[in-house]
């Protein structure tokens, strides 16, 4: 099976520089400062400040558990996580705000009223206030830099990033990197991964594959950009927003001009790499994953307006319609394993391309890319749009075969990366 730019010989990346980073309960109740060079280190040096036996580590702003090396290898210092047992439910910080601002909710309603008194009473006042202010926030959105609007910077440590969309862009490419470790954990954490060689080579091949796409895509970095403007070309002098170790057999840019050069027409991923937001930076929810639409109005934010919208942003998700635990996984699971035991002379015989009704040669590599990593998969929701209930949806991937368009598309991308590869070294 082919595996492009591989160094099977290569060993395993070991810890990385000590970096401090800091850690605290569910309940917020503590918090330490820990030095660690590798999530492993992390997890033990939390374990004994907290007395949890095996924990587990979140990120406190979103509470995504990290459980990847190289993911983490890609996280700043000094980022907050929260340490839990096994079993622990998490909230993020935000989550945590609401709710206690949820156990004041008498107050706030009595406030309420004497709110609408106060404005039913100074309407013309009211008035001009409320244009002055719309005019002053007009302006902060219009804002860009760091300088022209440091308090939306204050938290983010990075004195290398310049503007918001420079932000925006990474907190883009850091949820489609997010998807891309948790498949990576889950496909080769299984014991068929483990205990067969052909499965092993064909998951291999296929998150190789992922990740040249994901690097050619910049991780779809636009998604969250207002600058992108609905863009469909990649841009080859975007910076890579720190890209994982295992993707440095080629330079990150040079691969994105690859991938860009190398897809040809027709390609089925390039309609997906979009803006979500209007020039202004606006998003509006999408609705829950069943409906075409959000069914409140009030379902709208503008991350670049103020540091309060940036972190509401944080708990506005992506969500799967078609689910990737649920769904996505499990099809690729099943369809490596049936070709697994075809190969050992399982029963069943050969397994067959649905379409053409041919011998399989592999899977479905563009469609699984679409439905684990694209907007074609993906819809932006408010968190109360964002239904956790079983999706009704089921994976598109399948095994497909020599004769399928998918097939041929996918060789021939291989092909061209490899030719255009050899050339530039």
């Amino acid at each position: 099976m082919f595996n492009l730019f591989a160094d099977k010989d290569k060993p395993a990346a070991s810890g990385g520089p000590l970096q401090g980073y800091k850690v605290t309960d569910v309940e917020r109740s503590r918090k330490y400062g820990v030095a660690a060079d590798s999530l492993r280190m992390l997890r033990a040096k939390a374990s004994e400040k907290f007395k949890i036996p095996e924990c587990r580590v979140y990120l406190a702003q979103d509470g995504v558990e990290v459980t990847d090396e190289d993911y983490f290898r890609t996280l700043p210092a000094q980022i907050l996580f929260v340490v839990a047992g096994k079993d622990t439910i998490v909230q993020t910080d935000f989550e945590l705000m609401y709710n206690a601002i949820k156990t004041a909710h008498t107050d706030l309603l009595n406030a309420g009223e004497l709110a609408q008194q106060f404005v039913s009473n100074n309407q013309p006042e009211i008035s001009k206030i409320l244009f002055n202010a719309q005019r002053g926030r007009d302006d902060l959105i219009q804002r860009s830099a760091r300088e022209e609007h440091a308090e939306w910077f204050v938290g983010i440590d990075d004195r290398a990033v310049k503007t918001k969309e420079e932000v925006m862009k990474r907190r883009g490419q850091d949820r489609i990197r997010g998807y891309f470790y948790k498949t990576k954990d889950e496909l080769t954490k299984c014991a068929m991964y483990r205990g067969s060689p052909m499965a092993r080579e064909l998951i291999d091949e296929m998150l190789e594959l992922f990740r040249q796409l994901l690097v050619g895509f910049d991780y779809f970095s636009c998604m969250f950009d207002r600058s992108c403007q609905r863009r469909m070309e990649l841009k080859p002098d975007t910076e890579d927003g720190g890209d994982e170790p295992d993707a440095q057999r080629i330079p990150p840019k040079r691969l994105k001009l690859l991938v860009q050069s190398s897809l040809g027409r027709g390609c089925r991923i390039e309609p997906y790499n979009v803006a979500l937001c209007s020039e202004r930076g606006d998003f509006r929810c999408m609705g829950v994953w069943k409906d075409e639409r959000c069914r409140y109005a009030s379902h709208r934010i503008n991350p670049y307006a103020s540091r309060e919208n940036l972190i509401l942003f944080q708990v506005w998700n992506l969500d799967h319609q078609v689910e990737i635990s649920r769904s996505v996984l499990p099809s690729i699971l099943d369809n490596v394993e049936r070709m697994v035991s075809s190969a050992n002379g399982g029963g069943g015989g050969a397994p067959m391309c649905k379409l053409h009704r041919r011998k399989g040669k592999n899977l479905s590599v563009i469609t699984y890319f679409l439905e684990l990593f694209t907007l074609s998969n993906l819809k932006l929701v408010h968190i109360v749009c964002h239904d956790k209930t079983v999706h009704e949806l089921i994976s598109n991937g399948t095994i497909i075969c020599d004769r399928c368009e998918e097939y041929k598309y996918i060789k021939q991308f291989q092909r061209k990366l490899r030719e255009q590869k050899d050339a530039l070294l």
